[in-house]
């Protein structure tokens, strides 16, 4: 009976405290035996979709330790209601794991996602088959593979992924070339500006060994990729995972995981069509001076830049939010923001990296990954990890339904919590979307 209603006073203590929160994907009520998930993404698109992309961990951890899928949760309501079952877009198959070369079809993780504004195609980007990014094993001739992944109808149904590797290592073979690359896990970012032919340009932050970041976009929506700047930019060297934004004139903003902050870098184009232009150089962002600060135990966060008006005088401006654990450990997820009033506010990287104005605390606990868009209306999808267990403990026995030796890793996963959140309520009332 102690047992039952000890059970029975974590989960209420579980309800209570994901009661402003919608849990799309969970590890811990599913107990000891389930896949956990990592690495939440969400976009919003055509219609006013909502998609939340996670990876299932199947193996117990992350990609290149077995077999990992991708799976997804639709709304259509503006994060009210999410499809009850998740879909799989992805589904990895241990069977051909194997000591020498595994195939692109063992696993599927780190998903990043993206849905068209403009149409119902929804591309998914993923690490495949099963090499370890940091394994000096990991080279370019036994690479990360890359994935991509595409549905024609909003997400509900997808295509079988198309590799491409060679596609996007290559453009770097001559320059700068590449052991290890993934896409970073979450929200893959299209232009609100650049259009060229049918689709808005998408971008995509690669992690990349050696020599860092390298920033790639499509302008037919993942079939084809190109380097923004050129194949021998290295927009921030010692960088890790990463996404894109977009600044009000097109430019783009590279944001990178570190230790204390994040790394900055601004592209600034020259001629739009070719894709060519300059980069800034790799600015760390600290938000220093404020009561929180960015852990010194970094994950992936995520930019969004909106438009915005200042309810002080209802002067037009944009506010860029950046989300990211803070505290002492991969905990107490924030988002930080600043208000971009005019041209001044965004001369240069080290602009941008400056002068934050506030934060708001979303978690109160252990949590790590995050990702967030704009919805249709006009409030912030936010999508990131938490959980209740501290980071690393196992209160439960290794799974025996697990391959040998890794059950043991099955609380690397969280619950991946969708809120929906209003922009006063991020910036103590200052901003108001527009």
């Amino acid at each position: 009976m102690k047992k039952i209603l000890s059970a029975l006073a974590m989960l209420l203590l579980a309800l209570s405290a994901y009661a402003d929160g919608t849990i799309l994907f969970s590890t811990a009520q599913g107990g000891i035996d389930v896949a956990p998930y990592r690495i939440p993404g969400i976009t919003c698109g055509y219609g006013g979709r909502l998609i939340a992309s996670v990876g299932r961990l199947v193996c117990g951890t992350d990609p290149g330790f077995g077999r990992v899928d991708c799976v997804v949760k639709i709304s259509t309501d503006n994060g009210t209601t999410w499809s009850e079952r998740e879909i799989e877009a992805a589904v990895g198959d241990a069977s051909l794991i194997n000591n020498v070369k595994t195939p692109m079809g063992a696993a599927y993780g780190d998903p990043a996602i993206v849905m068209d504004r403009e149409s119902h195609e929804v591309l998914m980007m993923a690490v495949a088959g099963c090499t370890v990014y940091g394994y000096a094993s990991t080279n370019r001739h036994n690479p990360n593979l890359i994935a991509a992944i595409r549905s024609m109808d909003g997400g509900l149904t997808w295509q079988q992924p198309i590799e491409q590797t060679e596609a996007i290592y290559g453009l770097f073979d001559q320059t700068h070339p590449i052991d290890a690359a993934f896409v970073g896990g979450g929200k893959i970012f299209q232009s609100r500006v650049v259009k060229v032919g049918r689709y808005y340009r998408i971008y995509a932050a690669l992690t990349a060994r050696p020599k860092g970041n390298r920033v790639i976009y499509s302008d037919d929506f993942g079939r084809t990729w190109a380097a923004l700047g050129g194949p021998s930019a290295l927009p921030v060297p010692d960088g890790d995972e990463a996404k894109c934004e977009e600044l009000p004139d097109g430019r783009v903003v590279i944001t990178s995981r570190t230790a204390g902050g994040r790394w900055f870098n601004l592209f600034t184009y020259d001629d739009v069509k070719t894709g060519s232009g300059r980069w800034d150089e790799q600015t760390k962002a600290t938000m220093s001076g404020m009561a929180l600060t960015p852990s010194t135990n970094p994950t992936n966060g995520e930019m969004l830049i909106v438009p915005a008006v200042r309810t002080s005088d209802g002067k037009p401006v944009h506010v860029m939010l950046q989300s990211v654990p803070t505290g002492t450990d991969r905990n107490n997820v924030s988002i930080f923001y600043k208000e971009l009033a005019d041209a001044s506010d965004m001369r240069d990287v080290r602009a941008l990296a400056e002068g934050w104005d506030g934060y708001y605390q979303v978690s109160p606990t252990v949590s790590m990954y995050s990702s967030m868009d704009l919805q249709a209306d006009h409030r912030i999808a936010f999508f990131y990890e938490e959980t209740l267990t501290r980071w690393g403990s196992k209160p439960n026995p290794v799974s025996t339904s697990f391959p040998k030796g890794e059950g043991e890793h099955n609380y690397d996963g969280c619950e991946n919590v969708y809120k929906s959140l209003a922009l006063e309520t991020i910036t103590a009332g200052k901003y108001r979307v527009r």
